[in-house]
């Protein structure tokens, strides 16, 4: 049995990472990768309150908003940025 999520990543999301620096956008690309394999991996995330399956995965100062569907085994990134704007 394989413990691995696929991810997919929205065009919004895709957008948001070309515009990080270049130093950030590694990082955040780094731990995006480890979200194959949440919730095993340990990272700094929290579930969101109020919303379902919708978490936050916290990176310095940049946040990314993920939906996890544990029965397909699927991480789909929402949207990341900088934390002060991310959540509106």
């Amino acid at each position: 049995m394989s413990y691995e999520n696929q991810i997919l990543i929205s065009k919004r999301a895709l957008k948001e990472l070309k515009s990080i620096p270049d130093k950030d956008r590694e990082s955040i690309k780094n731990r995006i990768s480890k979200l194959a394999f949440f919730p095993l991996a340990h990272l700094d995330v929290k579930k969101l309150k109020g919303m379902q399956n919708i978490y936050r995965l916290r990176i310095g100062d940049y946040r990314i908003i993920f939906e996890y569907n544990k029965d397909e085994r699927l991480v789909k990134i929402l949207k990341l940025g900088k934390r002060g704007g991310i959540y509106d």
